[in-house]
């Protein structure tokens, strides 16, 4: 019995024509070939031809006259069906699972996954996928956007590395910034201290002038009163000023410590020699044959984004082959992948008026085995398993 998946209309105009003589004997053997897919027609079956997967068919009479009608069609119509072969040919499944060949596909039946044939050489050329619904469509614009702000935030912190390795050749450069920022603070700190203590003088003058007015029985002018409180405003703004500059030391401090451990690994990055490599990522060219996942987790409160951003990290070095390799407070950035197998991720912190977004992102050596590796499952269950640990861990924190 013939593979009912068998495409009938890749017999070959030859084929046809050089069944004349067995059509009208009532019987012809078929057998079917996988490449190239066609029937092959012989005089004749014996036993090695059925072991070789020759069938006969038997053509009751009534259907002979049909079968030579078809020869003799085929053997005058071995040109035209020669020209007909010089094309495609389509084959597609309806939504009720039947198979279809045709040269031409129904624009209602422009949606389905179909093969195309070359009717020629009789192969097969490609697969058209199936039309991919509006929701696949959306996830994969969703994707691409994530992805652009993911290297714009990058991006940012690479050009931050190349501006921190241009100005300082070295840790006493970075120390030595850092002592002339402090004195800077100290220095405007020391004038508004000088100012607050001349102000307090200033008031004190004023009160005792007020209370000297007082004891005589008199009422203070307005005008003495009024610089009273001028004065007081102004100790209190130099004050404000002051408390600002210390923060402002608090926060150089941080900004040193940050650009240390930074300098520090460009500089060890730089001796070892590393060196950026080609990459490629999952859903590149999404299918429609596998939905298109979106690790995504997105966060209101700054308590629960801070707690969520310490997660991403404890997630990426759990799952990450390579060390981490950028740590910013919106970024946290893998080093490369260098094995053929490594795999390397990337979360990203995209602020948003009303929410941020935590995304993560996978990246493959570009190679055939780092192809196959972003496409594997193990891929996709870390790509997967994001949202979850995310959740998980602040749900556990909040009880």
């Amino acid at each position: 019995m013939l593979d009912p998946a068998f495409n009938p209309f890749l017999i070959t105009a030859e084929a046809m024509h050089r069944s004349w003589s067995f059509l009208l004997r009532g019987r012809l053997l078929v057998k079917q070939t996988k490449n190239p897919p066609r029937l092959v027609i012989r005089k004749g079956c014996g036993e090695t031809d059925t072991e070789k997967g020759l069938f006969p068919l038997f053509l009751p009479p009534i259907l002979r006259m049909t079968a030579v009608l078809l020869a003799v069609g085929a053997g005058l119509g071995v040109y035209t069906a020669n020209a007909w072969a010089e094309g495609k040919m389509y084959q597609w499944k309806d939504k009720d699972g039947n198979i279809h060949y045709s040269d031409t596909v129904p624009a209602d039946e422009s949606e389905h996954q179909r093969i195309i044939y070359d009717k020629s050489q009789m192969r097969r050329l490609k697969v058209v996928e199936r039309a991919k619904t509006p929701e696949e469509l959306a996830r994969e614009m969703r994707l691409a956007q994530l992805r652009r702000e993911e290297k714009k935030l990058l991006d940012e912190q690479l050009a931050r590395d190349r501006a921190l390795l241009r100005t300082y050749r070295n840790e006493e450069d970075l120390e030595l910034a850092l002592k002339g920022q402090l004195n800077t603070i100290d220095a405007r700190i020391k004038v508004l201290s000088a100012n607050i203590k001349r102000q307090y003088a200033l008031l004190d003058a004023h009160i005792k002038k007020a209370a000297d007015i007082e004891r005589k029985g008199k009422k203070p002018p307005k005008s003495l009163i009024e610089n009273i409180q001028a004065t007081r405003r102004q100790i209190q703004q130099h004050q404000l000023k002051i408390a600002h500059e210390n923060k402002a030391k608090e926060l150089v401090r941080q900004k040193y410590a940050k650009d240390l451990q930074r300098f520090r690994r460009l500089m060890k990055q730089m001796q070892k020699g590393i060196k950026k490599t080609a990459t490629t990522r999952p859903d590149t060219e999404p299918s429609s044959k596998q939905r298109v996942i979106l690790s995504v987790v997105h966060c209101t409160e700054n308590h629960d984004c801070g707690r969520a951003w310490q997660l991403a990290r404890i997630y990426l070095k759990m799952h990450s082959s390579t060390p981490l390799y950028i740590d910013s407070e919106n970024i946290l950035h893998a080093h490369d992948p260098i094995k053929e197998d490594d795999i390397a991720l990337t979360v990203a912190r995209i602020h948003n008026d009303k929410y941020d977004t935590l995304f993560l992102d996978v990246r493959c050596k570009l190679s055939t085995i780092g192809e196959e590796v972003c496409k594997s499952p193990k891929v996709r269950e870390i790509r997967a398993g994001f949202v979850h640990f995310i959740r998980e861990g602040l749900r556990s924190t909040a009880q």
